[in-house]
């Protein structure tokens, strides 16, 4: 595809502004002209071509780590106003609120992503269960219910001694538990909240990134996920990195890229657009379950849109701005997604995390592992995080 699609951007009549409340969840797009990265704190690590402005270094802090209270700073709107030039403004959340939303109406700026409620509703896990459950989508057997005493002992006769208990929302694994004992849980969960209760299934995960438009879904290859790894975590499962290719047999790939297919018709019904991921679990039969859906921007939305760009794909992440605009010549999802899927998606990103927190990161233009599970990072690339 002819990279002349940053072209249909920078002529366009629109800025973009990319609000970053975490440094390891910054873009770098200098091809495009009027894209601007707003960052509430410093960043050393920040591009040196793109637009940017830092609202820690013009002498302000936010208070806490959000979005929507970075865009009320009068100091960032007066930067908007001031470079946007006359053009129509694009927010762009990494993660949508309803704060934003509502700055955006005010000041008749479009904001490109999903309405938060939409957003709230997928990530809750809980309702995100039974979504799943009444669209017939493959998911791991699993029950709703009060997180008592009395209800782990009865969700272990069900599904058997090891558990799974998940709150219904969290980031970065840290709302997930496993046990097959009572006393590990009873003081980490509160008594009597809903939760969900799963059989413990041994395996690996896999994800992927997609963009659900007005005329069809385009789905990237499954990367294998990097989940639990010591010493990048402590937390068996927290997500410390993906890789593409997967190296998950071709059954499996196909398996997940039909849930994927379903699962966007479901979304569809809800009016859903723009970009989202799903995680997957494979059992030790290659039987692939949804997991989860996150339901905006990813974490590896950034790397893999470096990877597209690697191989002069029309990146996911341009495709999902141009569902909120008006655009002319957007190639339609189809065309997308067949030179996607010709296309040689090669890549491996991993993180360092400290209670979910990334603090540090590490990209190759290879796959690390050459297996699925176990995983296997050579030694020498998890040392580079610690140095």
């Amino acid at each position: 595809m002819n990279s002349n699609f940053f072209e249909i951007f920078n002529q366009s009549q629109y800025s973009f502004y990319f609000l970053i409340v975490d440094n390891f969840l910054d873009i770098d797009l200098p091809q495009l002209e009027h894209f601007h990265l707003v960052y509430a704190y410093k960043n050393q690590n920040k591009s040196k071509n793109s637009n940017y402005f830092c609202l820690e270094e013009n002498g302000e802090t936010i208070s806490q780590s959000n979005s929507g209270q970075l865009l009320s700073s009068p100091k960032v709107t007066d930067y908007i106003q001031k470079t946007s030039l006359n053009r129509k403004v694009v927010i762009i959340p990494f993660k949508p609120s309803a704060k934003i939303e509502h700055i955006c109406s005010q000041k008749n700026w479009t904001v490109a992503s999903v309405p938060h409620k939409i957003n709230r509703f997928l990530e809750d896990k809980n309702q995100f269960l039974e979504f799943c459950q009444k669209n017939n989508l493959s998911t791991i057997p699993a029950e709703t219910n009060n997180f008592t005493h009395q209800n782990f002992i009865k969700y272990q006769q069900l599904f058997g001694s090891k558990l799974v208990v998940q709150t219904h929302f969290g980031w970065a694994g840290n709302s997930t538990f496993s046990s097959d004992n009572w006393e590990d849980l009873e003081n980490k969960i509160p008594q009597n909240i809903l939760v969900k209760f799963s059989p413990f299934i041994n395996g690996y995960s896999l994800l992927n990134n997609c963009c659900l438009t007005q005329n069809g879904l385009v789905q990237s290859p499954p990367a294998l996920q990097y989940t639990g790894i010591k010493p990048l975590t402590d937390n068996p499962f927290t997500t410390v990195g993906r890789q593409w290719p997967s190296m998950a047999p071709k059954s499996v790939v196909q398996q997940a890229q039909k849930i994927t297919l379903d699962f966007s018709k479901a979304i569809s019904q809800i009016n859903y657009l723009g970009f989202f991921g799903l995680d997957f679990l494979v059992d030790q039969n290659d039987q692939v379950y949804l997991l989860e859906c996150n339901p905006r921007l990813t974490a590896s939305f950034a790397f893999y849109t470096k990877l597209e760009l690697s191989q002069n794909l029309f990146p996911l992440f341009l495709l999902h701005l141009s569902q909120f605009i008006n655009l002319p010549n957007i190639p339609a999802a189809n065309q997308i997604q067949t030179e996607l899927n010709s296309a040689n998606i090669s890549g491996s990103e991993i993180t360092r995390k400290i209670n979910s927190k990334t603090i540090g990161k590490h990209q190759e233009l290879i796959p690390l592992s050459q297996q699925v599970d176990p995983i296997i990072i050579p030694q020498n690339i998890i040392d580079q995080l610690y140095v």
